[in-house]
Order: C-alpha cells, then structure tokens, then sequence
C-alpha cells in the first residue's frame, strides 16, 4: 500500500509532534505514574482544545471528521513524548465503540461531552483469565425485568479511577458470543475500583461490579450481540497501539543517535564504529517497517476496509521490534540507559506495557495462522505475489 501524507496530515503530525516534545517534563510524567488520574488534566484540556478528543467524531457530535489514520499519527506523536492521556480509554475504545453501536441518544449525549472534554469514559473487557475470545468472558449481564444485573470482576481498565462512565462487557447467555455491553456510572452502587501496578506507568484499574442495576437504555447495541463490536473496539486499539509504539521506537532511536555521536570513547564518537553504526541501522529498519505496517492497519481500518490481517501483522510486528529495539538502544547507551533521570527507561517500559495491550505479539501471530487455515485467499491479501514453483 502506498501511503503518502497529505498537506493536511503533514500538518496535523508536525503539530502534533511539536506539542509531543513540549507538553511535559519526564520528571513530571514519572510523578503522574502515581497519581490516581495517571495523566496531567491541563494538559490533557490542551488536546481537547485542539480537538483532539473529538478528532475522529463527526461534525455533528462536535468533532473533526478526523479518519482513523490522522488519529493514529497524533498517537504516533503522544507515544513519542511519551505523553499519557485518556484518549486510547476515552476516544480510541468508548467513543469510538459508542459511535459504532450506540443508540442516537447515547452517541447524543456521550459523543459531545467527550469531544468537549466534559465526559472520560473507559471500557471494562478483559477479565482474571486475560484471554480476548469471547468464551473467556465470565462477567455476566442477568437481565431482571426492565433492568439488567452486572456481576463480575474486570482487569486493565484503563482511567477507571477518573472515568465518569465504564461500558462493561458481560454475558448474557451461554453461548460463546452471548455478549452484551452495558453502559454504567463509575459511582453506581456496587461497583469497586482498585488501582494496578502497571510496567508502562500507566492509570489500570481492577473494577469489580457485584450485583450492579441499570436499565435497559445503558445497553449499548443489541442484548446478546456485542461481540463484534468488541472485536472491532480491539482491532482499533491494536492498530493505534502498533502507532503508539513505533512513537516510541523513533524515540529511541533518536536519543540513541544522538547519544552515538557526542559520546566519546577511545578518542572519537562512538557512533565512528562499525557496530553501533550496524545496530542504528537495524533500528532504522525495524522501525520503517513497523511504521508502514501501522499506517496501513490504520488506513484500512479507517476506509471500512476489513483489516483483521493488516491489524494481526502490525501488532505482531511491532509489538517484537520496538522492545527489541529499546534493548539495543540500551546497549548503545551502557549504564547511563538504566538511570530513572534517562529519558530512554521511560520509553523501554513504555514498550513493555504498549506491545502487551489488545494482544501480544503472539496473540497476533495465531490469529494470521487462523486466518492462514481458515482462509488462504484472505490471508494473501489483495496483491498476491507468487513465486512459480518447479518440480524436479
């Protein structure tokens, strides 16, 4: 696929990338890893002001009419910066899944508040099994008349501590895809959050619903038929991921760069030897790779397109480089890497955390050998290239 930025998404990632490397110190992003909200509130009224919290919503909602790839190239930037924000718990998973399955009256009243900066809103999927199929859901979502029952426990909730409204998957019957999504205040009675120690910093959040009521207009879609809206909340998340992390690879690789040449050693940089020089150019590679692969997940995602191979080789990819790529800017660096005023173990756990949400690599690599057995023709994509085959 060949993808070339426009004038208008050249300028959305440059100024998206300007406000990356300015908004907030490391001192200060180490700080808010502790902090019950995880993100800076000014700063994030400042990407809300740009309209970023309402970029891919329609006009009609107070958003920009944004498609899913400049998003991604605004979260490409924020990985960068390593900047945390409520946007993949807010935008990427509930406004977007709102926007997909809402009702008029829920995409009415959520969709402008967030686009406004009024509402965060996260999502409660993953459980204690950590599976993403939907037979791992044990959640379960008991309708009582003209009210339905929540009951279960939910991990990595993202920005729960500071969410208005969690829309929590549960189920509703006993086949596998038996799953509906209902919308709940994060005040309900009932409902129990306790904060997670997380690799990256980030705010997750163990949210345990016992016995929790709401009415039948909290529920989002259809009862029973949420999966594939899940599924499609996921492949979001898993390619703006992929973006986040090659935001962070660059990073990397440019303190690794720039390390390279005013480090002296032996009486010259040592960016003048050949193996630092081998190991900048791999990363380079990984990276330009890792980026194109994100950018076309994206692309096609945003277009409607189906994506579910694009998505799968994109997180696959990126989610083995780009913590490979931290090691080796790691042993550019020497020691200084490991020191928590360095700027670099900022973003090696950054890594960590972003290639393990919505599914490793592994995950990724069994859902392309599914689609390999399930169907070839898929896997192979629109341009196929085969190489002829001789038989002696």
């Amino acid at each position: 696929m060949d993808i070339t930025l426009n004038e208008d998404q050249t300028l959305i990632a440059e100024t998206a990338l300007s406000f990356a490397r300015s908004a907030l110190k490391a001192e200060r992003i180490r700080a808010l890893e502790s902090s019950d909200n995880g993100f800076d509130a000014a700063t994030w009224r400042q990407m809300v002001e740009m309209g970023w919290a309402g970029a891919v919503f329609p006009a009609e909602y107070g958003g920009s009419d944004f498609s899913l790839f400049e998003l991604a190239l605004i979260v490409e930037a924020l990985g960068r910066g390593a900047v945390p924000s409520p946007i993949f718990s807010t935008v990427v998973e509930t406004g977007l899944l709102l926007l997909d399955a809402g009702s008029p009256a829920q995409r009415g009243h959520w969709l402008p508040r967030i686009a406004d900066g009024r509402s965060i809103m996260t999502t409660a999927i993953v459980e204690p099994g950590g599976g993403l199929l939907p037979e791992e859901i044990l959640t379960r979502v008991v309708r009582t008349g003209s009210s339905f029952s929540v009951t279960g426990t939910k991990l990595f909730v993202r920005d729960a501590g500071v969410a208005e409204a969690i829309v929590c998957l549960g189920r509703a019957g006993d086949k596998p895809a038996d799953l509906t999504l209902v919308i709940i205040p994060a005040d309900a009675v009932g409902v129990r959050r306790r904060r997670l120690r997380a690799a990256g910093g980030e705010a997750l959040w163990e949210v345990t619903f016992d016995e929790v009521t709401v009415t039948t207009e909290a529920v989002v879609g259809r009862p029973g038929q949420a999966w594939p809206h899940v599924e499609r909340l996921l492949l979001r998340g898993a390619a703006l991921k992929s973006a986040e992390l090659v935001g962070i690879g660059q990073a990397a690789l440019d303190l690794s760069v720039e390390y390279a040449k005013t480090r002296v050693q032996f009486g010259r940089p040592i960016g003048s030897f050949q193996g630092v020089q081998h190991h900048c150019t791999e990363m380079y590679r990984d990276l330009t790779v890792s980026r194109l692969l994100a950018w076309q997940a994206a692309v096609r995602l945003g277009a409607g397109q189906r994506a579910d191979r694009e998505v799968a080789m994109a997180k696959a990819k990126t989610g083995e480089a780009i913590p490979a790529l931290t090691r080796t800017a790691h042993q550019i660096h020497g020691a200084i890497a490991y020191y928590r005023d360095y700027p670099l173990e900022l973003y090696y756990h950054r890594a960590i955390a972003a290639a393990a949400a919505y599914g490793d690599a592994g995950h990724h690599r069994r859902e392309l050998a599914r689609l390999l057995r399930e169907d070839i023709a898929r896997f192979q994509g629109d341009h196929r290239h085969e190489l002829p085959v001789h038989y002696v």
